[in-house]
C-alpha cells in the first residue's frame, strides 16, 4: 500500500497526518516545480474561478517554461483542447 499524497490528506482533511507529512518533508528528495504550476492548479480547481483567471495562470505557466502537456494534467484537458482553449486572446463577453 502506498502512502497517501499531500493532496489526498488535504483533500480528506487529515490534519494530523498533514502535520506529519510536514515534519517529515525532505526537501532534497522533492519533485520541483514552477510555482506558476501550483497557482495554475489552485485556479483551476475553484469552480468560482473567473476564467479570465485561469487565463492569467495558463499565460504565467508558458512564461516559466511549463508544457501543454502539463497545463492540460493540471486543467483535466487533452494537450490540444488545452492550447486551442487557452493559447489565444479571450474572445470578448
Amino acid at each position: 500500500m502506498t502512502e497517501p499524497s499531500i493532496d489526498e490528506l488535504i483533500d480528506n482533511e487529515d490534519w494530523d497526518a498533514v502535520a506529519r507529512w510536514c515534519e517529515n518533508f525532505d526537501a532534497e528528495r522533492a519533485v520541483r516545480r514552477p510555482i506558476s504550476d501550483w497557482w495554475l492548479r489552485c485556479a483551476a480547481s475553484d469552480p468560482e474561478s473567473p476564467d479570465e483567471l485561469v487565463r492569467t495562470k495558463v499565460g504565467a505557466a508558458r512564461a516559466d517554461g511549463v508544457s501543454w502537456q502539463r497545463i492540460g494534467e493540471l486543467l483535466g484537458l487533452p494537450e490540444a483542447e488545452a492550447q486551442q482553449r487557452y493559447d489565444s486572446p479571450a474572445e470578448p463577453s
